[in-house]
């Protein structure tokens, strides 16, 4: 008898502690911020070895992003949308390339125009004094009205 109380409290138990586990999982991770991602990539701030470890954590997280179109260019199954995200510092007028399909999408941007994205983090490059830029591959985008 004793033996089947003690069954059953290791089995109540092991419920309990399964269903705190589906519980943390099922809580809505907040989105990266694209100033939360470029201050802690930036050399100038950050060491070498805090960056290349903070992109280990961060690579492949899917972000939610707005900012405005400096240049659009396209390939054969690609397109590359080069945006300012003016809450930082630019390269060359842009600090986010968006690397999605949306070819149809992607030919209307005009310059200037302002348009939300999301993607997932792909790539950065950095260098101390300069600005980062970072790469979102699987881009959708949209035109902000």
């Amino acid at each position: 008898m004793r033996l089947i109380r003690l069954s059953f409290v290791v089995f109540i138990l092991a419920l309990v502690s399964i269903s705190s586990l589906f519980a943390q999982e099922s809580k809505p991770k907040k989105s990266l911020t694209f100033g939360e991602v470029a201050d802690n990539l930036d050399l100038a701030k950050k060491t070498s070895m805090y960056v290349k470890e903070y992109w280990l954590r961060v690579k492949g997280e899917k972000v939610n992003w707005s900012g405005e179109v400096v240049n659009v260019k396209g390939g054969r199954n690609k397109v590359e949308v080069y945006v300012a995200n003016k809450d930082r510092r630019t390269y060359k007028n842009y600090n986010i390339i968006l690397i999605g399909y949306d070819k149809e999408t992607a030919s209307k941007f005009e310059i200037g125009q302002k348009i939300t994205f999301s993607g997932y983090l792909h790539n950065y490059k950095t260098r101390k004094g300069n600005p980062v830029v970072i790469s979102l591959n699987e881009a959708d985008f949209k035109q902000v009205d």
